[in-house]
């Protein structure tokens, strides 16, 4: 029913929300919240509703009313009351996500503790429970989103900022609060897969989370190509219609929609050159092949943005029609009595490309670039499994490809050129994503830094140059990852099932050169140990320290880091050019979201 049905005054609004509260005639419904990475329930947020026969059965009715009625704070207590009570009897996995309006602290109603009271009474722990906060007011309610988030956190609860980037303070109120939990906006979430301006904003969002330790949930997410599109940018979680509608008996086990997505084609993360299509393309105005010539070169002339139309016959596309080729027909004489009704498919240039959504970015890149008669202002055609999806800007392109290159170029070691932290983090984490088995080798110089000291930095760079030479020659690139992590450390990981016999040709061919660092007829030399004493050493060695972890307790390149330390310092612990392989393969702590 219409709040504006004038059978409802004030009156009778603010008589039903007291009642509505007293009673606790509130439903709430619970939309699950889950994790991309190895798929998973994570929590639920907890929505509520009136009676179905009631004119504040909306929760937007149910929430105005109490506004203006100063019962904000009454309605959210009876809301969390219920909430609480139903989560913990339905005993729903993970944790509750609850919605709190921080102009309720200014409520008369308000009263401190009963958050504490309700858990205590239902047995849910503070630790399982995020309070929602939303920054929907102008920049002075940014004192009472403070005030929320310290109150709360004080209290052990976890903080989360709702609508990300739909209010007026935006990344302010993120960086003052530093919350536990951000949620972007649904109005970036919505045709993320067909806006590329989009996922810039939603990108940089991601990028600040993960460099301020805050978990990022998409929300909002309807469609099956909105999740893909969010899964191949590195969301952790997501929450929406495609997951799950808000229900009152909620899935405790995830879709099959989900359930089965680890496994299919879309890459969760992204090594050099594995960026597709699928992230620039966008929708574009279409003829169909019977539409006249003359239509188009309307069309043209009345947008002078429109570079070139594709032409798609149902959903099967044919190529494209470039604006500068079709004007330069139109320009000469006679042209409109001979051209003007023909069908724009007799107008389709010879060089358009249609590519699918899956390819990789550099492979288009090549395609245009390496055919001198292609005209870079025609944009191309993709597909997805022969349907037209949509078109992709050459510019775009070649932005996307430079991007590339330059996140190689900032995560390469400047010495080796060899991939630093960052891919191989990736790297690692792709491998425990898909369950591939693999094993990671950590390769460290021995009194390098008593050899550098004594022969001069030139000398150790020469030695790390000939190390990285060495690891290059050694492995398998089609299924092998060589690393520089910096100084003379190294890390190798491996999919090559002869792991350990390319370990101990490393170890040989290292000793061998080794001897060649030092002066002619030279077995030792003096230096300074990290000590600061004055000692003998000899020719530099090599240890190499290897883990192969339990993919079933192993979920993050963090925890493989810390069973990789420990091999590291036992084989560096024998001395010598020594391999070590760790029994050990799970992680000390299982991590918690």
């Amino acid at each position: 029913m219409s709040l504006q049905n004038p059978v409802f005054s004030q009156t009778t609004l603010q008589k039903e929300l007291r009642r509505l509260i007293e009673f606790k005639l509130l439903t709430p419904v619970f939309q699950p919240i889950v994790a991309v990475e190895n798929p998973r329930i994570i929590g639920y947020e907890a929505l509520i509703r009136g009676p179905a026969d009631s004119p504040l059965h909306k929760p937007d009715a149910l929430f105005a009313v109490a506004h203006e009625s100063r019962l904000l704070a009454a309605l959210e207590f009876a809301c969390r009351e219920v909430s609480c009570e139903r989560f913990a009897a339905l005993n729903l996995p993970g944790k509750l996500f609850l919605n709190m309006s921080p102009l309720s602290f200014t409520d008369n109603q308000y009263r401190d503790g009963v958050t504490r009271e309700i858990l205590q009474r239902v047995g849910l722990s503070a630790e399982r429970v995020v309070f929602e906060l939303t920054e929907s007011q102008p920049l002075d309610e940014l004192d009472l989103l403070r005030a929320a988030s310290d109150h709360f956190q004080r209290q052990g609860f976890a903080v989360a900022l709702d609508d990300l980037g739909a209010g007026y303070a935006g990344l302010r109120v993120w960086s003052e609060l530093c919350p536990d939990y951000v949620k972007i906006d649904r109005h970036f979430i919505s045709g993320i897969d067909k806006d590329p301006v989009k996922r810039e904003f939603v990108r940089a969002m991601l990028d600040i989370a993960h460099r301020m330790g805050h978990k990022a949930i998409a929300e909002g997410i309807e469609t099956e190509a909105e999740y893909a599109t969010l899964v191949t940018m590195g969301v952790e979680y997501a929450q929406g219609y495609f997951i799950a509608h808000p229900q009152a008996l909620p899935p405790t086990e995830l879709p099959p929609s989900i359930a089965g997505f680890a496994g299919n084609s879309v890459r969760r993360y992204q090594d050099h050159f594995t960026r597709t299509v699928r992230e620039i393309v966008m929708d574009s105005v279409q003829v169909t092949p019977t539409t006249n010539a003359e239509a188009v070169v309307k069309m043209f002339r009345a947008d002078v943005r429109l570079a070139c139309v594709p032409v798609v016959d149902g959903d099967i596309p044919l190529g494209m029609v470039s604006r500068a080729e079709i004007l330069n027909i139109f320009s000469r004489r006679f042209a409109h009595e001979l051209h003007a009704q023909k069908p724009i498919r007799d107008f389709i240039s010879p060089l358009s490309i249609i590519v699918d959504v899956g390819t990789d970015l550099k492979v288009v890149g090549q395609l245009i670039s390496e055919d001198p008669q292609q005209n870079l202002s025609v944009n191309f055609i993709v597909c997805d499994k022969s349907r037209y999806l949509g078109v992709g800007k050459v510019r775009d392109l070649l932005r996307a490809i430079t991007e590339e290159k330059l996140r190689v170029a900032r995560h390469s070691n400047p010495l080796t050129q060899l991939p630093g932290n960052v891919p191989l983090y990736e790297w690692v984490d792709h491998l425990l994503l898909h369950k591939k088995e693999f094993v990671v080798a950590y390769c460290d110089i021995n009194h390098f830094k008593p050899f550098n000291d004594a022969f001069g930095y030139s000398a150790g760079d020469e030695a790390i140059l000939h190390l990285s030479r060495i690891l290059c020659d050694s492995v398998d690139m089609t299924c092998d990852f060589v690393g520089h992590v910096g100084g003379d450390d190294f890390i190798l990981v491996f999919g090559s099932a002869d792991w350990q016999p390319r370990c101990e040709q490393i170890l040989i061919r290292f000793a061998e050169a080794s001897r060649q660092f030092l002066p002619p007829d030279s077995t030792e030399y003096w230096s300074a140990d990290r000590q600061g004493q004055r000692q003998k050493f000899g020719a530099l060695t090599l240890a190499i320290g290897c883990v192969s972890p339990d993919l079933e307790f192993c979920k993050t390149h963090h925890q493989v880091s810390q069973l990789l330390a420990e091999a590291k310092h036992s084989a560096k612990m024998q001395g010598g050019n020594n391999l070590f392989h760790s029994r050990r393969r799970k992680p000390p702590v299982a991590s918690q979201d």
